[in-house]
């Protein structure tokens, strides 16, 4: 089953000098509801850097993977504990990259609800920062406005 849903990205990035860089990105996009396992896609904005770039997740109980394709490359998975390890092509060059995540939380239903992802970003096997991320989704009414 297909759904059109709401997508809220909000990540947060500390760096090791206490420094915080946040992105909140809202967006329309697609949620595919599959027997054990629920799939977002969603395209990527100017707002996150990454325009030309389409972002589909894959949700299951405790692993969500992110594969992003375009114009910024990626496929990562985030599983607690594991240290998940990837090369990320940009425009830019390649770069490669790795995630340890500490919280990997899921709570998403047929009408939508939130993923929750708390992690160390390396890069070229050092850590980079420490992020979160916390994805919500809601059914999409088109027709709430009319209202």
């Amino acid at each position: 089953m297909k759904k059109d849903v709401l997508v809220s990205v909000l990540g947060t990035q500390r760096n090791d000098v206490g420094e915080t860089d946040t992105i909140h990105l809202v967006t329309e996009g697609k949620m595919f509801i599959k027997p054990n396992s629920y799939y977002i896609v969603y395209n990527e904005s100017e707002i996150s850097g990454m325009e030309g770039t389409t972002t589909s997740l894959k949700i299951e109980t405790n692993r969500v993977t992110l594969n992003r394709m375009g114009r910024s490359e990626l496929k990562q998975t985030f599983e607690e504990g594991v240290l998940n390890e990837s090369v990320y092509v940009t425009p830019y060059g390649s770069m490669h990259m790795g995630v340890i995540p500490s919280k990997v939380q899921v709570d998403l239903g047929d009408k939508g609800g939130s993923i929750n992802l708390e992690y160390e970003l390396q890069f070229d096997q050092r850590k980079l920062s420490d992020n979160s991320l916390l994805i919500t989704v809601k059914e999409e009414n088109r027709f709430s406005e009319l209202r």
